[in-house]
């Protein structure tokens, strides 16, 4: 594909792809359950989908600063949606769990979440969401391929 062709391709493509961002945004931020930030949502479903993990496991899933992850573990425990506990064997470590009332959280948030999917996508056949996620899966492979890649380099020409 010519130099040309890529950038008017990727001009449309980042167009539609805000548009649909910030719509998708606002849906799904009219679905959260009251008192529940977009963040705290997903350090929620990460605890949820491993049952519990460390404050630096969830900074590092989420590819955010473990100060900016702490803060917000903070809030989470204030208004009892998680609980920090100490390992038995390792007093170093410290373990987030989701609380009953964090677990309720989550179910009411991801069955806003799917009715916003189904409203959207529910309309889309299946073959082209197939289509669709097997193009952000090559995507996101070169990325990643890219930053491992780069991780290398660095490892072996530190500056």
């Amino acid at each position: 594909m010519g130099q040309s062709n890529i950038e008017k391709y990727f001009s449309r493509l980042e167009e539609v792809f805000l548009e649909l961002v910030r719509t998708l945004h606002s849906e799904l931020a009219n679905q959260m359950v009251s008192g529940i930030t977009g963040s705290q949502f997903f350090v929620l479903k990460k605890i949820n989908e491993r049952g519990r993990m460390t404050v630096s496991e969830v900074a590092e899933e989420l590819g955010v600063s473990l100060s900016a992850i702490t803060a917000l573990v903070n809030r989470m425990v204030n208004n009892g949606l998680a609980v920090r506990t100490r390992d038995l064997t390792d007093r170093r470590l410290v373990w987030l769990e989701a609380t009953e009332q964090g677990a309720d959280v989550m179910r009411r948030c991801l069955e806003g979440r799917r009715k916003v999917a189904e409203k959207y996508f529910g309309q889309i056949p299946e073959e082209d969401m197939e289509k669709l996620i097997e193009i952000y899966e090559k995507v996101l492979t070169i990325l990643r391929s890219e930053k491992t890649e780069n991780a290398a380099r660095n490892r072996n020409h530190p500056q």
